[in-house]
């Protein structure tokens, strides 16, 4: 006689004896009964595995997009607000050339006559208004300068690069700086004519 207090060992024997019961098979209560809701990181991976299986995953575009902008206009309203100042070593980019608009006509001290026509070769930081406004007072360093040259001195290109550097020095002199740069940082003789 077969002991029928003790479970068939076998999932066969189980099935079969669940049958003759008129039972489920364990493994069919198994996968009837719900399972329990996994917590905390099963949870997350269990989510994300559903969510991949369903469809794509959808990236967080609007906080991304909204960082982008925010840095885009934090960028714009510095160089809007926010001057670069440029040390004593700076190299400062430059900016527009401005021509005188009329010509430096002066008598030589030794009796010849001398006749420039410049540009000015102005920083980024450099301003046309102001060097517009300060014409007459550019007109007259520049006369003075080049009134006190003498005709042979004028002749040499030596001669020429001297007044120049003396004409640059006394324009960034008298029209200083701005942002920590001068305005000035070339002067061009665009005619040249000494009688």
């Amino acid at each position: 006689m077969a002991d029928t207090g003790s479970a068939p060992s076998t999932p066969a024997a189980q099935a079969a004896a669940s049958r003759l019961a008129g039972m489920r098979p364990p493994a069919a209560v198994a996968a009837a009964a719900p399972e329990p809701e996994p917590s905390g990181r099963k949870a997350k991976k269990a989510k994300g595995k559903e969510a991949d299986a369903g469809g794509k995953k959808k990236k967080p575009i609007k906080p991304i997009l909204l960082v982008v902008v925010l840095l885009l206009v934090g960028y714009v309203v510095k160089g809007k607000v926010v001057k670069p100042h440029y040390g004593p070593k700076d190299p400062v980019p430059p900016g527009a050339i401005f021509d005188l608009p009329t010509s430096v006509t002066t008598n030589l001290p030794d009796g010849h006559l001398a006749q420039i026509a410049m540009s000015l070769q102005l920083t980024k930081v450099g301003s046309a208004k102001v060097v517009t406004k300060d014409t007459s007072e550019i007109m007259n360093t520049a006369v003075q300068i080049v009134g006190s040259q003498t005709y042979s001195g004028l002749l040499s290109v030596h001669g020429r690069v001297v007044v120049k550097r003396e004409i640059l020095k006394a324009l960034q002199q008298e029209l200083g700086t701005t942002d920590g740069a001068q305005q000035v940082s070339a002067v061009y003789f665009t005619s040249f004519v000494v009688q």
